[in-house]
């Protein structure tokens, strides 16, 4: 193992809702510095409201350092937050030549100030590719967590360049799913694969009451959590609610999405999004939890970092049959049609003692995220 070794981190604005790098990182951090980056979208921003709105927030963590007591940051951790001035847009040459000036020059200047030398570089994002080599990094660790080339609204053939450009840079690869698992390692780079944890304690505690904004929502409800876009079946969820007008299906969570047939159906409810602390609290408001996901090339290759937090709950879930869900078939009803989706709703809410059973101690003995910290820590830090 290599001593004292620090971590640069390309991936998503810390403080959102947690991703699986960041619950990693909030772990590893206890041991070894971190500075986490905050990137920028691949995708160019349209003309709309819900683009707007993450213009402007990018644009105010552009514009303020985050301190070193950052409420975003963990008590008992080792994270440094940058946020580099960038421009979105790009797929254009020149935007990218600006912001890999940017980058490089933010993050360079930040690892002096904090004496990080020679930094494991750990990204998610293909889009790195631009910073590899350039910040004085030991080694290059791909996070792989999605086929971004296959994701809405992206650029398929400028995606697919970066993240190539990004494998042939990389020392080592980590992947989330077997599908992006056997994409990955066709490389011939050293590859691992590692599933998503889940934070048992947090999602097994006991709640006295559940949240407020489920005030009003009649019972039963059935419920998703997190966010609410391209790859959710909306279609699937719109014939359901008119099939089940005595159930109200609720979403908590940001929505990214401009086709929503379900938002004029009466018993559809969207509560917009809610702290990570405040999960526990809507969960225990309802019934039966759901993972309605659209079935194609994108999802084939997704693991819902959501699906553990559900079994951890204890609810029953029922979910369309990604790959990544069909491992655990004995914990979770799957359902491909509306029908089957229809019948195993009703049968979760008329008779749950019906149900699947649920995951033991031995289950979760493996599955918890300071578990997986190690896994990744062991993959990314062995000696070549």
């Amino acid at each position: 193992m290599i001593k004292n070794q620090d971590f640069l981190v390309f991936s998503d604005d810390w403080g959102e809702h947690p991703s699986s790098c960041q619950h990693l990182f909030k772990r590893i951090s206890q041991q070894y510095k971190v500075l986490w980056v905050n990137t920028i979208g691949m995708r160019g921003p349209r003309l709309n409201l819900i683009d707007l709105k993450k213009a402007v927030i990018k644009l105010r963590k552009m514009l303020r350092r985050y301190p070193s007591n950052s409420r975003d940051v963990p008590s008992g951790t080792d994270v440094d937050v940058c946020q580099p001035p960038m421009l979105p847009f790009s797929e254009l040459a020149g935007v990218r030549l600006i912001n890999r000036a940017s980058v490089v020059r933010s993050v360079r200047n930040r690892l002096t100030e904090l004496g990080m030398i020679d930094p494991i570089l750990v990204t998610t994002v293909p889009n790195a590719c631009d910073y590899v080599g350039k910040c004085g990094e030991s080694r290059v660790i791909y996070y792989c967590v999605d086929d971004f080339s296959e994701w809405p609204g992206l650029e398929k053939k400028m995606v697919k360049k970066m993240e190539d450009e990004l494998i042939e840079k990389s020392d080592r690869l980590v992947a989330t799913s077997q599908k992006l698992f056997d994409r990955l390692s066709a490389s011939g780079k050293p590859t691992y694969l590692l599933t998503h944890g889940v934070d048992i304690e947090f999602f097994q505690q006991s709640i006295a009451r559940e949240h407020t904004l489920l005030d009003g929502i009649p019972r039963p409800r059935v419920g998703y959590y997190g966010l609410f876009d391209d790859r959710s079946d909306h279609g699937l969820l719109a014939e359901l609610a008119q099939r089940m007008p005595d159930v109200s299906f609720v979403i908590t969570g940001r929505v990214e999405s401009y086709a929503l047939p379900q938002k004029k159906i009466p018993n559809v409810y969207f509560t917009g999004s809610v702290l990570y602390g405040e999960l526990p609290a809507i969960v225990k408001g309802w019934d039966v939890l759901i993972l309605p996901y659209v079935m194609n090339d994108l999802t084939d290759a997704i693991s819902p970092l959501k699906l553990k937090e559900y079994l951890a709950s204890g609810k029953p879930v029922v979910s369309s049959p990604l790959p990544e869900v069909l491992k655990l078939k004995e914990y979770v009803f799957i359902a491909k049609t509306a029908e089957e989706w229809e019948k195993s709703l009703r049968t979760n809410l008329d008779r749950p003692e019906n149900g699947k059973q649920k995951p033991g101690e031995g289950f979760w003995a493996n599955e918890t995220w300071e578990q997986k910290a190690k896994q990744f820590l062991g993959n990314v830090q062995g000696r070549s």
